[in-house]
């Protein structure tokens, strides 16, 4: 299988998701029960392995799946996968994810962008844009807990885009990350 998706398609995608995260999701769709939750942690980023480490602490990751920089992990691990896939990881981890989930009929729930500039981190979500411009280098974890809310159906659908405090960019991050959700291997009426 072949996969045709440019770089650009995903940093454009952020606004795209955003978008799409609000269509057809009510509150009582992603409500209706408890779900599996698939935290993909792409181990040589920072900001990814915090993220999935609150979902974990929190006890609403029933499993994570850890990829390396050649992203062969993800690849296998995706094909026969049933629950809610989420993840903070590089754009290309997002971008592949994405195609594979999506050609397996997986349904997109988010997809948020994430880009550090200006000493900064960027954010362009739905809902909480107070709670991560309060956050500085530990936004991933305020992330997480954003992220969570919106899949049990607590989230505010106003498009945010704001910026985390002040902090320094970890040696190891990409620089420009995405947060995305997708539910997979479940029938939808």
């Amino acid at each position: 299988m072949a996969w045709d998706v440019s770089r650009r398609t995903v940093m454009s995608g952020g606004a795209v998701g955003t978008v799409v995260a609000g269509l057809g999701i009510g509150r009582s769709a992603l409500a209706q029960r408890p779900r599996k939750i698939i935290v993909i942690e792409e181990t040589e980023v920072p900001e990814s392995r915090l993220f999935a480490e609150t979902f974990v602490n929190s006890g609403r990751a029933a499993r994570v799946i850890r990829i390396d920089r050649s992203l062969n992990g993800l690849l296998h691990e995706l094909e026969a996968v049933e629950g809610v896939l989420v993840g903070l990881t590089s754009d290309p981890a997002a971008m592949i994810a994405e195609q594979i989930l999506v050609a397996g009929g997986a349904r997109p729930l988010l997809q948020w962008t994430h880009q550090y500039r200006k000493l900064r981190w960027e954010h362009q979500t739905v809902g909480a844009s107070t709670l991560l411009a309060r956050a500085s280098v530990g936004w991933p974890s305020v992330l997480a807990h954003h992220m969570q809310d919106a899949l049990v159906g607590d989230r505010q659908d106003a498009e945010l885009r704001c910026q985390s405090g002040h902090c320094g960019l970890d040696g190891k991050s990409p620089g420009m990350l995405v947060s995305w959700a997708f539910e997979a291997g479940v029938q939808h009426s």
